[in-house]
């Protein structure tokens, strides 16, 4: 249970400093920069996206590793990442990108299962942002899928199990019912750039673009590891 617990709190940040700002109250101004706030919130994702990829190590699922965030989200994580790419400043360092680079690798090259089940997930996190009545609940395509794989039924991503601020989970839509962009302030949300129906390939397409792009981008200022 800690292990789950500590799960959550790193995802828990992640969306608190990507929110941070628009929803603090002119009373009660951030502390830190922009920067260090997206650079914060960018080394707390590329954590739980190695968690995440954890269990798919090599493309082959282990059920017996433990992970504090379930492989089936990848691909919404995957997306998060986006934001973090190509902009005017580098957020990511290069073993940040290292990190990304090698959990891109072991989802493309995991079995079918699992690349359906985290396309699901993809098209309801998607579906939601664009609103899409159709797409199925997010607790319960989470629960059908990862009980398909472990028997486990427990996912920290849109579960409301351990919330005590419902504002920021519900903030975070990545899957959660009705979390349509235009809905929620948030700091930045990757899955305005991506309309319904975009495919899990191609978002890794433009990621490792991106990540391709940073990398140059650290050797060229000198960041060798």
């Amino acid at each position: 249970m800690s292990q789950h617990l500590s799960g959550y709190a790193t995802i828990r940040k992640f969306y608190d400093l990507r929110d941070e700002e628009v929803l603090s109250s002119k009373r009660d101004k951030p502390t830190t920069r922009p920067m260090a706030r997206k650079r914060a919130a960018a080394a707390a994702l590329i954590v739980v996206i190695s968690s995440a990829a954890s269990s798919i190590q090599g493309g082959l699922y282990d059920a017996d590793i433990e992970t504090v965030i379930q492989v089936d989200v990848i691909l919404p994580l995957f997306g998060e990442a986006l934001v973090f790419l190509n902009q005017p400043k580098r957020t990511l360092s290069l073993r940040h990108l290292y990190d990304l680079l090698a959990a891109i690798e072991d989802f493309e090259t995991s079995g079918a299962l699992i690349r359906n089940q985290c396309e699901e997930a993809l098209q309801t996190a998607l579906g939601a942002a664009h609103g899409d009545t159709s797409v199925p609940e997010p607790r319960s395509l989470l629960q059908k899928s990862t009980s398909g794989l472990s028997g486990s039924t427990f996912s920290l991503i849109g579960s409301q199990d351990f919330s005590t601020d419902a504002q920021s989970t519900q903030a975070s839509a990545v899957l959660v019912k009705g979390g349509k962009v235009s809905d929620v302030q948030r700091g930045w949300d990757w899955r305005a750039g991506c309309p319904r129906g975009t495919q899990g390939r191609e978002l890794l397409r433009i990621l490792r673009l991106g990540v391709a792009r940073e990398v140059a981008r650290c050797f060229a200022e000198g960041e060798m590891q």
